[in-house]
């Protein structure tokens, strides 16, 4: 952030309104810059050249020297994005953002090294669902809080499709985890900045159904989040030191941050994979098998939180495979091999 309000300052604007300014990016964001612009900066001392007025062609020579050392194409444009930030522009009015040769730059990056998707995930959701229904998560009254914790956390972000951020700003303050008749409805600690909340777009609550609702089997309900999430709630009660959602589950009990909730998924669902795991991947697979088990693309983006259908279908539309609650059914139907939706259900805790 230092780095652009520098930039804006040596452009005649005041201090007050270029911390403002700076302001504009998530601190994610501000951090991957600041990482970014450093690297950009030695290779500016070396080459004896001014980071904020380096030349069109020392630019495209530094993005494609980082092209050569393998560094995806999406790396590549996240450091163009970043010099854009501090760089004055060049002599014919455009910038780093809109220069005709740099675009043409990434295309043909694109060209030589397209990007490839994986259509056929490492794990399956099916066979992780299967695993928790099992020692040592299941009894819940017999499992470890570890164990407990891991469940609860899979359960709400496969239910959810929510990011690890907005797992992790989720609190029990009060009326921010509401239990309903049909489900549970939780919301965000106010402090939380969506990364995607926008003027014209906030992400909504979230809600979670009872599988109740869903399925009479009763071992089915050994999937149900909001099962979980009230032996969750209830287990850490008298030891837990912050009113976030999710706590470390030994002393001190304080709030996981996002890399702790990011391993823990990497944790549930490694055993089952057979390559490469990240935490963000249960956001995608739990859409797309709502997706293709007939859930409304609409319902699929308020669930989880999408602006527009263009980010579900480019990001996260995999082989993987209204109503509110429409996108937490599909997903929870996965381990059910049979389903029955009777007129009442009994209520399982």
């Amino acid at each position: 952030m230092e780095s652009v309000r520098s930039s804006l300052r040596a452009q005649g604007i005041s201090e007050d309104v270029a911390s403002l300014a700076a302001r504009a990016r998530r601190p994610s964001t501000i951090r991957t810059y600041d990482s970014r612009l450093l690297r950009f900066r030695e290779w500016c001392s070396e080459c004896e050249v001014s980071p904020t007025s380096a030349s069109l062609g020392r630019v495209s020579s530094f993005l494609k020297l980082l092209f050569d050392e393998g560094k995806s194409i999406s790396t590549v444009k996240n450091y163009r994005s970043a010099i854009g930030a501090i760089h004055s522009g060049f002599p014919d009015g455009s910038s780093l953002g809109d220069n005709e040769v740099l675009a043409q730059l990434i295309k043909g990056m694109n060209v030589v090294r397209p990007v490839v998707r994986c259509l056929v995930p490492s794990w399956s959701i099916n066979q992780v669902l299967r695993s928790l229904a099992e020692p040592p998560f299941e009894p819940l009254g017999d499992s470890s809080l570890a164990d407990l914790t891991h469940k609860t956390l899979f359960l709400v972000a496969a239910a959810s499709a929510r990011r690890r951020s907005c797992l992790q700003a989720l609190s029990i303050k009060p009326g921010y985890l509401r239990w309903e008749p049909n489900g549970v409805r939780l919301i965000p600690d106010p402090g939380f900045l969506p990364k995607n909340q926008t003027l014209d777009f906030i992400p909504g609550d979230i809600f979670i159904p009872r599988i109740e609702s869903l399925s009479s089997v009763l071992e089915d309900r050994k999937w149900c989040p909001v099962r979980a999430l009230k032996w969750y709630v209830r287990r850490t009660e008298s030891c837990r030191q912050s009113t976030r959602l999710f706590v470390l589950p030994r002393a001190p009990f304080t709030a996981a941050s996002r890399d702790t909730i990011s391993r823990w998924l990497v944790d549930i669902i490694a055993p089952h994979a057979t390559g490469a795991v990240r935490a963000h991947q249960v956001r995608g697979h739990a859409a797309s098998k709502a997706f293709f088990a007939g859930v409304p693309v609409q319902d699929i983006l308020k669930a989880a939180a999408w602006k527009t259908p263009s980010t579900f279908v480019a990001c996260y539309l995999t082989d993987t495979l209204g109503t509110e609650a429409a996108f937490g059914r599909a997903v929870l139907a996965i381990p059910a091999r049979r389903s029955v939706r009777p007129p009442t259900l009994p209520v399982l805790d």
